[in-house]
Formats: structure tokens, C-alpha cells, sequence
């Protein structure tokens, strides 16, 4: 579908905020939706939550997913040419922030792109 693939990808947790950024080369192919996301794992490897920055038509949304439901937020990120950083409150992302394994997704129009795990320690 596309040759972007992804150089960089982080997550800081501060105070009452959780934060994740992407880096990336290649052109992002035109597209309806494009998804920024990050899975986060639990210990046990059965639970994820999802964080998540989609932009479809222009119009940008973000929201966290868990097996609990899916809580809507507002917009708060930056996005510019091959990176995007994202900012969440850390109530609502909850325990999630201590689980090891955090892995960066990028979708368009529902196909996934790239994915990179975050080097964490």
C-alpha cells in the first residue's frame, strides 16, 4: 500500500499526562482516515488499551480504548510533516501507563502501515 515506515517512537508519562510521538518517513498515501495509535500491552499479554489520534476528512479525534469501553476525547496533538505527538490524561489511560510492552501504530483508511515497538527503560 505505501513505503512509509516508521524511524521513531516514545512515550512519556508526566505528572497527569500520558504522551506518545511517531516519527516517520515516506508520504502518506491519500487517504479518507488516517490513525495514529498506540497498543499498550498488560504484563499477562491479555488486556490491551489503545490510544488513539484519527483524523478523517480533516477533522481530528482521539479516544482510548479498553476491554471497559471506549472513552472520547478532545483533540490534543500536534501533527506535521513525518511526526505527530500525542497527549492523553493519565486517569483515563488508568493502570495501563506501568504495563512493559507499548507498541506505535500508524493506519489509513483502516490498513495498517507501520508499527514499532517503543524501547522502554
Amino acid at each position: 500500500m505505501s513505503d512509509v515506515t516508521i524511524k521513531h517512537c516514545g512515550r512519556t508519562v508526566a505528572g497527569s499526562f500520558v504522551a506518545f510521538d511517531i516519527q516517520w518517513e515516506g508520504e502518506l498515501p491519500d487517504a479518507r482516515s488516517v490513525a495514529w495509535a498506540m497498543v499498550i500491552t498488560a504484563p499477562d499479554g491479555k488486556e490491551t488499551v489503545r490510544l488513539t489520534l484519527q483524523q478523517v476528512a480533516g477533522q481530528a479525534a482521539q479516544h482510548v480504548e479498553a476491554s471497559s469501553g471506549r472513552v472520547e476525547l478532545d483533540a490534543d496533538a500536534e501533527v506535521d510533516t513525518g511526526e505527530v505527538t500525542v497527549r492523553f490524561p493519565a486517569n483515563v489511560v488508568g493502570v495501563a501507563v506501568e504495563w512493559p510492552v507499548w507498541t506505535a501504530v500508524m493506519e489509513v483508511d483502516g490498513q495498517e502501515l507501520a508499527t514499532c515497538v517503543v524501547p522502554i527503560g
